[in-house]
């Protein structure tokens, strides 16, 4: 290739890294964590000892919603669970509505709702993964999940510019990871093999991302420059189970739900149910979709249709399932990784570690070159303490979210407990974004390699002093305690690696808050330590 043409490739490839690196390191993060998002929603839970099942379960949690708020017939969402079931419905309202969840422990033996406090902790890390937790408003495209779906595209493009600069040495720089006493060709090395092993990874996040993200706005294109408005009704026709209920006022007995799901199992034994889908409950022209998964195929979404009579309307399988299924399907089990065991979980969560890994050496790496190409300048300086700011404040952050969800259900503000988890997290990312800015690099990011580990030491510690043994005698808080440790591990390696690159190879002007060419002198360990503890 070209030297200019391979230039070309080059800033294209650095720009569009910058532009979407901070918000993919965001995504990357929190989805890593997000990967066992099934698992969290059971770690979450407060434990004040062995409690009673609700009486009646799902039967009772339907009769009672339903009489209670008649919008809910019309199409309600149900979460089987053995021990406390819930369900979700669109209560309709002057402003427009709003989606509403009730559980079974929420109604008291007389059939009254006394809603009880709930951690929000996986939805929100779910919503931070997928569209920032940036809210929509109101509006009817979802502006994080628009904004994530544009900056998918442009992962993609620096994905394959990146490529396109390596494929003619991507032998040598694989087997290039030794700094030989250039500590910062190791890092760049680093960063390039890391892009190299985790490439297939990132090509199907940037094409899942980006086909999820975008399907609204190219929905909304078409449907405006091209089809016109028959393209909603197609859109609506193409991805619903089964047609909408047109009522004949003539009402039905609904059975137990234990009964359809066990009718559902009969059509696919082997099925996994994950929700149910009520259209028209107590309405003989009404139908449930009994949703759910099946072991063995990438593709595992599978949906048994039923009438209020148990009988099977339709049966969407791998084989059985129209076009549009059959592409959907794949595109949400490779995003979240949920085809697998537990391997592949693990797999996706350490690939999500490393490219948020990625995204901050790309960044760091860029401002150092251009400072060295064209001079300590304030833009490379702005961009790398941005940089180290919003990634520990969102790392940080985190970790205090989870401390919120374990501690506030024990104390008098256990209402509060999915509000604080969202405000303690934008308080303490807003706070060390605008601390970065003033602070010496070195210093900050010094202090904040010390502090972060010891974050996500702390949930668990937390969880076992509240919780006691519950917090390894239950598998799923066992595997996502396991999974804190494993990211407190990581930021550990992450600090020592930095403290070795201090150590041994001279700061860049950068680092030490000095827009000049003039390198700083060679850091001594005390001096190295004290860049921790010392006041800017």
């Amino acid at each position: 290739m070209k030297p200019d043409r391979l230039r070309r490739y080059i800033d294209l490839h650095a720009w569009l890294g910058m532009v979407s690196g901070l918000a993919l390191f965001v995504a990357f993060f929190a989805g890593a964590i997000n990967v066992f998002h099934h698992e969290l929603h059971h770690w979450q839970e407060p434990y004040h000892g062995e409690e009673a099942v609700p009486p009646g379960g799902m039967d009772r949690l339907l009769t009672l919603v339903t009489n209670q708020h008649p919008d809910a017939r019309e199409r309600l969402f149900l979460l089987p669970d053995e021990h406390d079931p819930g369900v979700m419905w669109f209560e309709s309202g002057e402003e427009g509505g709003e989606w509403l969840t009730a559980h079974a422990s929420d109604f008291n033996e007389a059939g009254v709702r006394e809603e009880q406090p709930r951690s929000g902790l996986a939805d929100f890390i779910n919503q931070l993964h997928y569209q920032l937790a940036i809210p929509s408003g109101g509006l009817p495209v979802n502006i994080g999940m628009t904004l994530m779906g544009l900056i998918s595209v442009i992962y993609g493009a620096a994905l394959f510019s990146g490529l396109i600069i390596h494929w003619s040495k991507i032998r040598k720089e694989f087997f290039a990871l030794k700094h030989e006493g250039n500590l910062r060709r190791y890092w760049k090395n680093l960063h390039n093999v890391i892009g190299v092993i985790s490439f297939p990874f990132h090509l199907i996040m940037s094409v899942t991302g980006a086909a999820m993200g975008m399907f609204t706005v190219v929905a909304i294109l078409l449907g405006v420059l091209v089809f016109g408005p028959q393209l909603r009704a197609v859109i609506e026709e193409e991805t619903a189970v089964w047609p909408a209920v047109e009522s004949q006022d003539e009402s039905v007995a609904m059975a137990p739900m234990a009964d359809y799901l066990s009718a559902a199992r009969h059509e696919l034994p082997d099925m996994r149910i994950d929700w149910v889908e009520i259209r028209g409950y107590g309405d003989a022209a009404g139908w449930l979709d009994v949703a759910g998964s099946l072991p063995g195929y990438i593709g595992h979404h599978v949906h048994v249709v039923l009438d209020p009579t148990m009988a099977p309307l339709k049966v969407i399988e791998p084989g059985a399932r129209s076009f549009n299924f059959d592409a959907l399907s794949p595109v949400y089990a490779l995003h979240f990784g949920d085809y697998g065991g537990l391997g592949v979980k693990l797999l996706y969560f350490a690939m999500g570690l490393l490219g948020s890994l990625l995204f901050v050496s790309g960044n760091i790496l860029w401002c150092e070159r251009r400072s060295d190409r064209i001079g300590p300048g304030r833009s490379s300086a702005f961009l790398l303490r941005l940089t180290l700011g919003l990634c520990f404040g969102v790392v940080i952050g985190i970790a205090f979210s989870f401390l919120a969800s374990k501690v506030l259900p024990h104390t008098p503000w256990a209402a509060l407990v999915a509000t604080a988890e969202r405000v303690v997290f934008a308080a303490i990312l807003l706070v060390l974004t605008v601390w970065s800015l003033r602070a010496s690099p070195l210093r900050f990011s010094g202090l904040m390699t010390r502090l972060a580990p010891l974050t996500y030491l702390a949930v668990p510690a937390v969880q076992i002093g509240l919780e006691g043994s519950h917090a390894w005698r239950e598998p799923d808080n066992l595997l996502i305690n396991l999974v804190l440790l494993a990211v407190a591990g990581s930021l550990w390696v992450v600090r020592r690696q930095f403290r070795k690159r201090v150590r041994q190879a001279e700061p860049h002007p950068l680092w030490v808050g000095k827009v000049s060419q003039e390198h700083p002198k060679h850091l001594t360990e005390t001096e190295i330590d004290n860049a921790a503890s010392l006041p800017d």
